[in-house]
């Protein structure tokens, strides 16, 4: 059976549900705000609907609770050493280099420059015609990859 969400708090700006959210979520608790669309759109509706209101499962409403607290009291200390950190990040490919001069100071030009703008002066919108080239900032060298 489906838990029942309580509201725990109510605010007049959405942006500031939006960091306690994050917060609650950052430690582990399901949370959800209601009336948010309502408030973004229409803030002066903010006091007729009762603000932007928190709400978490039942479950977890003690546990959220006592977040609050420590958060209004300005007791925000954080376990980081809990927090599954992101894999780290592949490197990156080997730099391309130009073959003139060997220099990597390189703009990349994914598309072809006027394939694009001859459709947007005739269609009203661009073409992407993919087209690789690469040319050098020190030398001038203009070459298409491989």
């Amino acid at each position: 059976m489906a838990e029942r969400l309580v509201t725990i708090a109510a605010f007049n700006d959405a942006t500031e549900a939006h960091i306690i959210k994050g917060r609650l979520e950052a430690e582990g608790i399901l949370c959800f705000l209601g009336d948010e669309n309502i408030v973004g759109v229409q803030p002066f509706y903010s006091v007729a609907v009762g603000g932007v209101k928190l709400k978490v499962t039942e479950g977890d409403v003690m546990e959220a609770k006592a977040i609050l607290t420590r958060i209004q009291e300005g007791n925000t200390i954080f376990d980081y050493d809990s927090i599954e950190l992101a894999p780290p990040m592949q490197e990156h490919q080997e730099a391309v280099r130009c073959p003139n001069c060997g220099s990597d100071n390189i703009a990349e030009e994914k598309y072809n420059k006027t394939i694009f703008s001859l459709s947007y002066l005739l269609l009203g919108f661009p073409l992407p015609f993919l087209s690789r080239k690469y040319s050098c900032y020190d030398c001038g060298y203009r070459w298409k990859s491989k």
